[in-house]
């Protein structure tokens, strides 16, 4: 027996030995993110029916099967650019608001950097520059705009291929979500129940008067207290500079998802705690495997 526990001892010894020369390689020539994402599931020496996960200097044991808990027990997204492709509906609703004023428009590209902070300040950025501080042209264009794009904004939007699966996936495994955007409440939530029904979220919150746009916290802060959120495990997704700052600046972590509107540069520039490149690296986070 004692002789047992020896050779055990020796061999997690020299096992963490090992994975701390795995870890200074992959740091050493800039691959902390691989050295980040690696998990060994290891066999305990006679132990039938148990295994082991070592997540960095965090060593866990568990029955064989059983799930690991997840990383993130809440998780709030984004909508536009992040779980749906809103981009071709609202360039098209500004485009038709600037031709029906005789303004210049835009490529459907060039809207990328418009969006994100509320259908006000994309309308203002869409505005020529002359009608700067014109409250009346302002009101004007804001309400020709929501108009327009309220009769039009399911013309083209859709969920990012493997997005519902992924939420399917993180409910399963017990995590509860919820939609945070500057996208007008009236417009969110109906897209919300038409792509992903009325389950898969457990809150869905657009911009309202009552708080301030993000990337200001007292929104976010409002939606965690509604789904009983601790910080420390929640996580707020997104995909531009805008959503790092929303979870940052609520205490949470943030993760960027590459497929949508702005891209990788611009998500490790504002601090991402992670940046994601597919739905099943975003789920594989959230749920620690």
């Amino acid at each position: 027996f004692i002789i047992f526990f020896f050779f055990l001892f020796r061999f997690f010894f020299f096992f963490f030995q090992a994975e701390d020369g795995i870890r200074d390689f992959c740091l050493s020539r800039g691959l902390g993110d691989v050295y980040k994402r690696q998990i060994k599931d290891i066999q305990i020496p006679n132990m039938p029916g148990t295994h082991a996960q070592y997540h960095g200097v965090r060593f866990t044991t568990q029955a064989a099967g059983a799930p690991m808990a997840a990383a993130f027990s809440h998780v709030i997204f984004d909508l536009d650019g992040t779980i749906l492709n809103t981009l071709e509906d609202l360039a098209a609703a500004g485009n038709h608001t600037c031709e029906a004023h005789g303004w210049p428009t835009f490529a459907v590209d060039e809207y990328r950097y418009k969006v994100g902070n509320g259908m006000l300040k994309l309308v203002e950025r869409f505005m020529p520059a002359e009608y700067a501080g014109d409250g009346r042209m302002f009101e004007q264009t804001l309400a020709e705009f929501r108009a327009y794009y309220g009769e039009h904004k399911e013309d083209h939007t859709a969920p990012y291929a493997g997005t519902i699966e992924m939420l399917d996936r993180l409910r399963a495994a017990g995590v509860q979500l919820a939609v945070l955007t500057n996208k007008d409440h009236v417009s969110a939530a109906p897209l919300i129940e038409k792509y992903f029904g009325s389950e898969r979220f457990a809150l869905v919150q657009g911009r309202v008067d009552a708080f301030p746009p993000k990337p200001e916290a007292p929104v976010t802060l409002h939606v965690m207290k509604e789904l009983g959120a601790d910080p420390s495990t929640t996580l707020y997704v997104g995909d531009s500079n805008v959503d790092i700052l929303t979870g940052h600046n609520a205490g949470l972590k943030s993760v960027g998802v590459s497929w949508g509107f702005r891209g990788r540069a611009e998500l490790e520039a504002a601090g991402a705690d992670y940046v994601v490149d597919t739905q099943d690296e975003l789920a594989a986070l959230i749920l620690g495997e």
